[in-house]
């Protein structure tokens, strides 16, 4: 009987799925579609949160519920809360996972315990076991319910005003690609389309910070074939391969290039950048030389996009 006991126990641990792995494929699934979460400076309805008890998603479901959640509106609830609530989750609706951790005490007789008596018994002196072990639960986008009437709060948009030195940039931009602002969740260029996403300017933390994305699409722009033709725009490779590496570095060398130009090349855009090009290039085994290269068909990049139209500014 034990035997049969722990050998169903093992079997449920290999199907169990590892929390670890799965944040980490929810990771780099969407990383692979060219969302970079953490250069994210734009928001919509502020940070993802519970419906119900309206706290907002902390450590890593912060990152999850956030930037790698497909839905425009970030609130959610549990089946139970939407029942609660009067309504229900529409059948077939896809669930996002909430990760927490949690810790069992357990006394020298194997019972279990309080945190508070834990603490007592180990400040005694006496044993006390520590088991950590990772859980999570199922929670619905509202999106994903039916039959309760939601009330959200208003979004809370940015007076971020127009920086004309930049607007010429954009404006300027030769054989440009199509500029869309419908995506509130992303800044992306589709190679394929030919097109820019951007989330509108009031829709990020400042002005400067939305320039900053706005150029870095701009520059992958360039490699299309009817401009600048890289190879690596033409032909688009998987996330985290050599040239998917080089051609981010280009971006965003490209990037803050523009914000030089422009003006905007304070501290925390440049830190920023500092950091991106610093995390592509451990993909590249830190290669300095590369750095080089990207430089030069960042600068190309650049040429491309303003040509002479900063040359006779005296500031």
């Amino acid at each position: 009987m034990q035997a049969a006991v722990k050998k169903a126990a093992i079997a449920k641990k290999a199907t169990s799925p590892d929390m670890y792995e799965v944040i980490t494929n929810r990771i780099m699934e969407q990383l692979e579609k060219g969302v970079i979460p953490w250069r994210k400076t734009w928001n919509s309805y502020g940070l993802a949160k519970n419906y119900v008890t309206g706290k907002p998603y902390r450590g890593i479901n912060m990152l999850m519920m956030n930037f790698f959640s497909p839905h425009s509106i970030p609130y959610y609830l549990t089946y139970k809360q939407a029942t609660e609530l009067g309504g229900h989750v529409k059948k077939g609706a896809k669930s996002e996972q909430v990760i927490y951790f949690n810790v069992v005490f357990k006394d020298a007789n194997d019972q279990t315990i309080s945190k508070d008596v834990a603490n007592s018994l180990h400040a005694a002196g006496q044993k006390v076991k520590v088991m950590k072990f990772l859980k999570y639960y199922n929670v619905f986008n509202v999106s994903d319910t039916e039959g309760i009437d939601f009330t959200f709060e208003e979004v809370k948009l940015q007076p971020n005003e127009k920086i004309e030195r930049c607007e010429q940039v954009i404006n300027n931009y030769p054989r440009p690609p199509k500029y869309v602002f419908e995506d509130l969740k992303s800044a992306y260029y589709n190679p394929f389309l030919d097109f820019i996403n951007m989330p509108p300017i009031e829709y990020h933390n400042d002005s400067e910070a939305y320039y900053a994305t706005f150029f870095h699409e701009l520059i992958h722009a360039t490699g299309h074939s009817k401009r600048l033709g890289r190879e690596e725009v033409i032909n688009p490779n998987k996330f985290g391969s050599v040239p998917y590496s080089e051609e981010e570095l280009v971006a965003e060398l490209g990037a803050s290039f523009l914000c030089g130009i422009t003006g905007i090349d304070r501290d925390p855009i440049i830190e920023n950048a500092a950091a991106y090009i610093k995390g592509w290039l451990s993909k590249l085994s830190n290669d300095k030389q590369f750095v080089f290269k990207a430089a030069a068909e960042a600068q190309k990049a650049v040429d491309f996009i303003v040509g002479s139209q900063f040359d006779d500014d005296s500031e």
